[in-house]
């Protein structure tokens, strides 16, 4: 395998944004700068860029273009904000739905580098299957209006404008380009609290689908800002209930200001926070064996980019943050109560998605191994047979990703297995069965189990406010937000 070179952005902002999406999508699927070789007539010549950046993960793509344009004051703010919303967001618009096409109609001809020289490594989804997600990520408007109006400078959401209405209503937005397919729009507050709140690929993907959806629906009346928004969603979640827009229906929503900072001051969500740290030992794993594949260091006997060991990255990686919270836990607590003299093994099933399990596994050196080299081939052999004696423990499960290491004090390295068991016949579970027996592991009547609830924000009897305090913080919240809607309809009879 050769080295990958990505970009990692041309200015500060483009900078800002590939670490912000390395962290929350993780190296292997982030991509600053892709380009296309459209225009390019020679060897020497230069492609062109298609998007500031772009996220490929399993079915779905998201296109990032990223806009820091300046905020003008010439005295007229209505001449202002026009001047900034057309060229940080309309004009990202059309930039954004040109990718779309051209990633729905050439995905083979993208590109890492300028050259064109360096293909784009990932498998782009088929035109039936692919899920493309638009962001546009519109800088500097927000320190204008938190000036001007107080609050935090968020955006006001109306989804009630489009195209160059946007001009008459400064500070809000609505559908950059109507009839169109929907576009997010990012301003300086959103972008850090969308991404550090939702810091993986499926809570993120979870919460723009069930926005996008909500808004299309007709539902948003308005929104004091893009944090507001996430946090009437997380906020909803309860037992039972993932996060999402649960409103009646033929009714409207107006989301105030003071949900998100309503949010942060639970107990229940400092709680959550605290419990999540734990979970990045998980993101920490993924993005040690995923430095391997773009440096092309990666060594697997089957090789190549997509290599088992990749799928097996990307189950992982697929996870949600409170299960990956309940996963490094449970591995943790294994390798720390396990005698280091001593092989131990753990089975995990996922606690979102069903057809996933995990097998962490722990092996000393065998005093009969003669080298290192000879250690390595034995574990990657036991952990290929505690891969498919998993399968035959938990029959539902559909992908097993099995992962070794020296136990706790050992040395470094690790080994992984991805097995895909969707396509299994008679035979291959009788030889999964001869080889369990054999080594006699994962036997039914040997194997601990243990269950449990998590929550993404645990919650304990003295959390709940009494009914006084929670009548005073629904006052300040609608007193905040009348404060901040008569601050922008004095701005708009100014500049009228």
């Amino acid at each position: 395998m050769t080295e990958l070179e990505k970009q990692i952005g041309f200015n500060e902002s483009e900078r800002y944004l590939a670490n912000l999406c390395n962290k929350s999508f993780l190296n292997l699927w982030s991509y600053p700068n892709i380009y296309t070789n459209e225009g390019k007539k020679s060897v020497n010549g230069d492609g062109k860029e298609l998007c500031d950046l772009l996220v490929a993960f399993d079915k779905h793509v998201i296109i990032f273009s990223d806009k820091d344009i300046g905020f003008k004051d010439t005295g007229n703010m209505k001449v202002d904000w026009s001047r900034w919303v057309k060229k940080a967001v309309l004009k990202s618009a059309n930039q954004l739905y040109g990718a779309e096409s051209w990633i729905r109609d050439r995905p083979d001809r993208l590109f890492l580098d300028k050259k064109c020289t360096i293909p784009f490594p990932l498998e782009i989804p088929s035109k039936q299957e692919i899920k493309i997600h638009r962001i546009a990520v519109a800088k500097n408007a927000s320190q204008r209006f938190s000036k001007l109006a107080g609050g935090s400078g968020s955006l006001i959401i109306n989804p009630g404008i489009s195209g160059n209405e946007h001009f008459e209503h400064p500070f809000m937005i609505g559908h950059p380009v109507a009839n169109k397919s929907f576009i997010h729009v990012f301003d300086d507050v959103a972008l850090d609290i969308i991404l550090t709140e939702l810091d993986t690929i499926s809570d993120f993907v979870d919460y723009i689908e069930k926005k996008e959806k909500f808004i299309s629906s007709g539902q948003l009346a308005s929104a004091a800002g893009e944090e507001e928004i996430l946090a009437h969603y997380l906020m909803s979640a309860h037992k039972g209930k993932e996060p999402g827009f649960y409103i009646e229906e033929n009714q409207k929503a107006v989301i105030l200001e003071g949900h998100y900072e309503s949010l942060k001051s639970l107990p229940q969500y400092n709680r959550g926070k605290k419990q999540d740290k734990i979970s990045y030992f998980w993101d920490g794993f993924i993005e040690h064996f995923g430095k391997h594949v773009l440096a092309g260091t990666l060594i697997y006997e089957r090789g190549g980019l997509l290599s088992d060991a990749i799928l097996g990255l990307k189950i992982m990686a697929s996870e949600r943050r409170v299960a990956r919270r309940v996963l490094s836990n449970s591995i943790l607590e294994k390798i720390e109560s396990s005698d280091p003299s001593r092989g131990a093994a753990r089975v995990i099933l996922s606690p979102t998605i069903a057809q996933n399990g995990y097998i962490w596994l722990l092996v000393p050196i065998p005093p009969e191994a003669k080298n290192y080299e000879d250690y390595r081939k034995y574990r990657q052999e036991l952990l290929r047979i505690y891969c498919t004696s998993t399968k035959l423990l938990q029959p539902a499960i559909d992908f097993v990703v099995g992962i070794a290491t020296e136990p706790r004090n050992g040395g470094g390295g690790e080994d992984m297995i991805y097995l895909d068991t969707t396509c299994w016949e008679k035979e291959d579970y009788e030889n999964a069965q001869k080889d369990r027996d054999e080594f006699n592991i994962l036997q039914p009547d040997g194997v601990k189990h243990f269950s449990g609830t998590e929550y993404q924000y645990p919650i304990l009897s003295g959390d709940y406010p009494s009914e006084e305090k929670r009548k005073s913080n629904v006052k300040k919240q609608k007193t905040r937000s009348r404060t901040q809607q008569k601050k922008a309809r004095r701005l708009n009879r100014r500049n009228n």
